[in-house]
């Protein structure tokens, strides 16, 4: 870690080593006789760099990289999470292994007192027969049959094998929740009537370092608020500098009654409906000289060369090259050359093209 924090590389090329290029090494971890206790104290130091590289403070919980139940969920992987899975397949594979002297050995897998793979694996086990006993159940609104599972005594030695580490990390997920509970701050996303989200790899180039970093510190409300200074005791006082109430990050991100009337929810939320990547992409499609198609016969079940290489998805954009742009910014918005009409949404990016006679209607909601 010391070795990769010293490159020169951005942080987010330094965190995506991490899973790419530490984690698969992980393999003496699993092989040799090394306790829990050891691996815990690696993952502390492994998690002090994925802060500083993202760049969260130092108080941000881990349970915000590696939770996979979380508002916000990043695609990174607990190295002591895989350390028990790998374990727990060690177990089961000495105990159903057609060689039935390596049965007979009675090899214990020493994972040291705080946590024991065997037992961890009998508990799996006790946990996977009661959901026999259960059978499926219907979560949210699935309907019946909707989701199928692979029942314990019907399931094969390899399938066993899945299903226990399946309930490890399930095992693991639960007491990052039972964690998350406790904490008042950081754990308030926990009671929030929201979607989860899921951070991939490609959202994570996409974003600037700072609406990155910006994202992962409001969701676990670890931002510079007033009332957060004052708890690090940075600040005398945590009140709003601008009306004086207490300065919670809902205060200061959508309830100042002093911010809202200087207009500056209305400016934050006007930024968004911009749409320069609309019109970015609009600009280059009128520019774009429109492809002739040609069409090629081949018998069939064969394929040429050149089906394969032109076989590139295009947008609606590419449709047609006369798309007009407009959004109902500073003055009320109209449907040129359309529809006179005084019904609009309260946010709206229009686009038409004449000669395809299409509209594109997007509605934003911008909190």
């Amino acid at each position: 870690m010391r070795n990769i924090d010293k490159t020169g590389l951005p942080g987010k090329f330094k965190v995506w080593i991490h899973p790419h290029g530490l984690l698969p090494i992980s393999w003496p971890l699993l092989l040799y006789e090394i306790t829990a206790t050891t691996v815990e104290k690696l993952e502390r130091t492994i998690n002090k760099h994925l802060r500083k590289w993202l760049g969260v403070p130092p108080n941000f919980t881990s349970i915000g990289l590696y939770s996979r139940t979380s508002k916000l969920q990043l695609p990174f992987t607990s190295l002591v999470e895989e350390y028990k899975v790998g374990k727990a397949r060690l177990v089961m594979t000495l105990k159903d292994s057609k060689d039935e002297k390596v049965r007979a050995a009675g090899v214990e897998v020493k994972t040291g007192r705080k946590w024991s793979a065997s037992k961890a694996v009998t508990e799996a086990e006790s946990r996977l027969r009661h959901k026999d006993i259960v059978g499926t159940v219907a979560e949210g609104r699935q309907g019946l049959g909707t989701s199928k599972s692979c029942y314990w005594n019907k399931a094969n030695a390899q399938e066993r094998r899945n299903l226990v580490q399946r309930e490890i990390k399930c095992t693991e997920e639960e007491n990052r929740q039972l964690k998350i509970v406790e904490l008042g701050s950081q754990g308030a996303w926990s009671r929030w009537d929201t979607e989860q989200r899921s951070l991939t790899w490609s959202d994570i180039w996409k974003y600037p370092q700072h609406q990155l970093k910006f994202l992962l510190r409001s969701v676990y409300d670890v931002l510079p608020t007033p009332t957060n200074l004052h708890k690090w005791k940075l600040k005398e006082t945590p009140d709003c500098p601008l009306c004086g109430a207490r300065g919670t990050l809902q205060h200061i991100l959508s309830s100042c009654a002093i911010a809202l009337s200087q207009g500056r929810y209305t400016w934050r939320h006007n930024n968004v409906l911009r749409a320069d990547v609309i019109e970015k992409r609009r600009r280059e499609v009128r520019t774009l000289k429109k492809k002739s198609i040609q069409i090629q016969f081949v018998k069939e079940g064969e394929t040429t060369r050149g089906d394969i290489m032109n076989n590139t998805k295009s947008g609606i954009l590419d449709q047609a090259r006369d798309w007009q742009l407009d959004v109902d910014l500073d003055r009320k918005l109209r449907f040129p050359e359309i529809v006179p009409t005084n019904l609009r949404p309260d946010i709206l990016v229009v686009l038409w093209s004449a000669t395809m006679k299409k509209i594109i209607i997007i509605e934003l909601t911008v909190p």
